[in-house]
């Protein structure tokens, strides 16, 4: 299944009108690269909080740890084993500001809970802004 083919054509349309060309072409390519690469990693390991290939999507460091803080906290009180997502969907986007947009994502991973076999489900929003002629990771309160 194609990155973001839950979100109807429409509601894609609208969330990305108003934005310059450069913005609305890189912004789905780029999200999916960016969930790729923070699917099927463990979030509570070091070796994934330092990895540069993430961090290069905030615009800073205390953006990175507050994302990623917030990131884990999720994932864990939704009993997702090891913090470690085997999937990620785009299910929902929508603009926000001027700027901003807000992704309503599906995190699945196999559940932590005993004698659950099945996997445990995470829904989350994320905000992205453009901003500087780039696409940012905004992260929410921690």
């Amino acid at each position: 299944r194609s990155w973001g083919a839950d979100v109807p054509r429409d509601e894609r349309d609208l969330a990305l009108a108003g934005l310059p060309d450069a913005a609305q072409a890189a912004f789905l390519p780029l999200t999916q690269v960016f969930y790729e690469r923070i699917g099927s990693r463990r979030f509570n390991s070091r070796a994934t909080f330092d990895d540069p290939s993430v961090r290069q999507f905030f615009p800073s460091v205390a953006a990175y740890s507050d994302y990623y803080a917030s990131l884990v906290d999720v994932l864990d009180r939704g009993n997702i084993r090891n913090n470690q997502p085997t999937q990620i969907e785009l299910v929902g986007l929508s603009s926000t500001a001027d700027g901003v947009l807000e992704l309503s994502l599906r995190f699945v991973g196999r559940n932590d809970l005993p004698l659950r076999w099945w996997n445990a489900t995470v829904l989350r929003t994320d905000e992205w802004q453009w901003k500087g002629g780039r696409w940012w990771v905004v992260p929410g309160k921690v």
